[in-house]
């Protein structure tokens, strides 16, 4: 392999797993700290990139000032949720809890093809359409602002979550639930927020889709696939080791999609899947303690 190809493969693959770990973030903070699969993430993620197609599209928004008007209103959006099913269903079996978040998930995305049917829809990047050239290697700058928006994103989440009072009572719940509500902390106002927090980091990752990707309403599914898959490569573990995961994935498929077939890309990707759940239960990158 040519040094050049090297180098923008290994940019492309960093890329694409900022990316990814946009759209997998909010699905570990909400599984690793509520203990729910919240497979209502991937259609507040797409409603969210369509609200943004919509604002950039429609109403002539530059896409950064679009995703920072959606991504508070998903905060809010996510915390009514939170508030109202959350709070009542953290005490219930894990099948409680999946009902309840699988309806959420057929209102979005039956809300979402009554608003925008299921046509294939992308975003007029304007001033993102082209692309920082060097040496050799392309670097289109919608990838790059898709990663930035996630890679702030995720720092903010980690110094959120290491830096403040709240964000160590989120950790403490995570670890150990009824010690943390035997030391005082509130842990029925704090299922609200993280929900409401994972919300805010779809939308964070419905915006960089958007960005990146052309998306119908029904791909939703696919990229709950993916979210579930960067977390389980990563394990339930703290923020970093999704960011890690996200990274991987992003490299093996950006590097085997240069040096295998289309058709064996994605073999590839779900056998690290395989051996994440076959060798490391908790993850390639997790740990068998909860460490948010």
């Amino acid at each position: 392999m040519a040094l050049t190809v090297f180098v923008q493969t290994t940019i492309s693959g960093i890329l694409l797993g900022l990316v990814y770990t946009a759209v997998g973030v909010g699905l570990s903070l909400t599984m690793g700290v509520l203990r729910i699969v919240n497979v209502s993430h991937s259609a507040f993620l797409i409603f969210a990139a369509f609200l943004t197609i919509t604002l950039v599209n429609n109403w002539g928004l530059d896409p950064f000032l679009a995703g920072a008007l959606i991504v508070p209103i998903f905060a809010v959006a996510g915390y009514l949720v939170g508030s109202t099913t959350i709070r009542r269903i953290a005490r219930e079996p894990a099948t409680t809890g999946l009902l309840a978040l699988f309806g959420v998930m057929v209102f979005l995305e039956s809300l979402a093809i009554v608003i925008w049917t299921t046509d294939t829809r992308s975003m007029a990047t304007g001033y993102l359409d082209a692309a920082l050239r060097g040496f050799g290697v392309s670097v289109p700058l919608t990838r790059l602002a898709g990663a930035a928006i996630a890679a702030v994103a995720v720092v903010a989440l980690y110094l959120f979550l290491q830096r403040t009072m709240t964000g160590r009572s989120i950790r403490a719940m995570a670890q150990n639930r009824d010690a943390a509500a035997l030391v005082g902390i509130r842990v029925d106002r704090l299922d609200a927020l993280v929900f409401a927090i994972g919300t805010a980091l779809a939308a964070v990752g419905g915006v960089a889709l958007a960005i990146v990707f052309s998306l119908t309403p029904q791909m939703h599914v696919v990229w709950l696939a993916w979210a579930f898959l960067v977390v389980v490569v990563g394990g339930l573990g703290n923020v970093r080791n999704t960011a890690a995961a996200a990274l991987l994935l992003g490299l093996v498929e950006s590097f085997a999609g240069v040096l295998l077939p289309f058709h064996y890309t994605y073999i590839l990707v779900y056998g690290l899947l395989a051996a994440a759940l076959l060798f490391r239960s908790e993850g390639l990158f997790g740990s068998k303690a909860r460490t948010i």
